[in-house]
């Protein structure tokens, strides 16, 4: 019989950090729960109320439109640093993807990025990550 696995659940609602401050004792009891959640688990669930569930779902469609792109056009997107390239297809882990995409927040590599997995271009893609 397969052991029954808790995700652990971390809450990051504006209640939830209400007084925190950088380097506090509340501080570090989150960010030992963070660090226990990776070590322990590898995984951990972030509760943050304040995002609308219909911007959820339109974000899980945009990444699943991304992931389902040829591998061709993935492997367009490489990069010199560890880990910021596009990850997939290992047999040592085969159900992972992932894509680094250094200062994402910025509109310059948002838009490259955005073009190069889509020259004909994709904006409500751009729109869901850069905004």
């Amino acid at each position: 019989m397969a052991a029954k696995v808790e995700i652990p659940f971390l809450d990051i609602s504006v209640e939830a950090l209400e007084g925190l401050e950088t380097k506090s004792e509340k501080w570090k009891e989150l960010c030992d729960r963070v660090r226990e959640a990776c070590e322990t688990h590898g995984i951990f669930f972030l509760v943050y109320d304040k995002i609308p569930t219909s911007l959820r779902e339109e974000i899980f469609v945009a990444l699943k439109t991304l992931f389902d792109l040829p591998e061709e056009t993935k492997n367009k997107h490489v990069n010199p640093r560890p880990y910021r390239s596009y990850l997939g297809k290992c047999p040592v882990i085969p159900f992972h993807e992932s894509f680094g995409v250094d200062e994402a927040p910025t509109l310059d590599a948002s838009q490259a990025f955005t073009t190069l997995m889509w020259p004909e271009g994709n904006p409500k893609f751009l729109l869901l990550f850069f905004f």
